[in-house]
């Protein structure tokens, strides 16, 4: 019973340090924001005929369906982008992320990380891109159900 306790409360904290990531993010007014939530994503699929979808429109629309949400966070700020940058390695560090992929351009960093869920389906997909100079650096986070 105690270790299932522990347990818990690790995974509570961890979670609740990977929310408090992206609030800096949100209070922050040199950062530009878009964050586009279930809804907008469930419109989608009430307007579209979905009898004459093809096979691929189908996968599509079943695609759009799972999306929960989508958060995206630009800023060309020297500390709007040292705060992304730390918030990309805190979910690179974490065991429920994979790197899917990483590419080292001159320096600066562009990195795809997952996490999966059940029957390794993606649950979540957080891209990290990081500018220098006058160049933004952006990071997004897509949620799937």
């Amino acid at each position: 019973m105690k270790n299932l306790i522990c347990v818990l409360a690790v995974l509570f904290i961890s979670i609740s340090s990977f929310a408090q990531s992206f609030e800096k993010l949100e209070k922050d007014e040199n950062v530009t924001k878009v964050v586009v939530s279930k809804g907008l994503f469930s419109l989608i699929g009430k307007v579209s005929d979905k009898k004459n979808l093809t096979t691929e429109d189908k996968k599509v629309m079943d695609f759009i369906d799972r999306i929960k949400s989508f958060k995206m966070y630009t800023s060309t700020g020297n500390t709007q982008r040292n705060e992304m940058k730390a918030i990309a390695g805190k979910y690179r560090k974490s065991k429920e992320f994979e790197e899917l992929m990483r590419i080292n351009d001159g320096g600066k960093e562009v990195e795809f990380l997952v996490k999966t869920g059940k029957k390794d389906e993606i649950s979540e997909l957080i891209m990290f891109v990081e500018g220098s100079g006058d160049n933004e650096s952006v990071i997004f986070q897509l949620s799937l159900s």
